[in-house]
Order: C-alpha cells, then structure tokens, then sequence
C-alpha cells in the first residue's frame, strides 16, 4: 500500500469535505476528523487577514466624509 504524501491527504480530505456539504441539506453541519492531516499547516489569525485586505484611506482634507455607509 502506498503512503499518501501530506499535500495528496490534504487533497483528499478537502475533496471529501467538499462532497460533503454538497450532499448535506441546507443550514446542516458538516463534521470531519480532521486528525493530523492539517497539522504544521500555516495559520493565519483572522485579524491579520482582515488588516491586510483593508486599504488605508487617504484624505487630504478638502474632502467630506461619507457616512451614509
């Protein structure tokens, strides 16, 4: 039998996930053992996302803010 690298169980892992929620009805949770699979992976803190999609707004004074967002 041969050995699954980490990235080919990964795959395999997020494709069965994936036909999963396809088949599961609407507002359903979807569990998996997850198990080592994604251990060693890059975790990326959801706030460092959210800094790094914001653009920083310039203003040069003149202008007037919008607040009816």
């Amino acid at each position: 039998m041969n050995r699954l690298t980490k990235k080919q169980q990964q795959e395999l892992f997020i494709k069965e996930f994936l036909r999963r929620l396809r088949e599961a009805s609407p507002g359903a949770r979807v569990y998996m053992p997850v198990g080592d699979v994604f251990k060693g992976a890059d975790v990326v803190g959801l706030d460092e996302l959210r800094a790094a999609r914001r653009v920083p707004v310039v203003r040069d004074g003149n202008e007037r803010e919008d607040r009816s967002k």
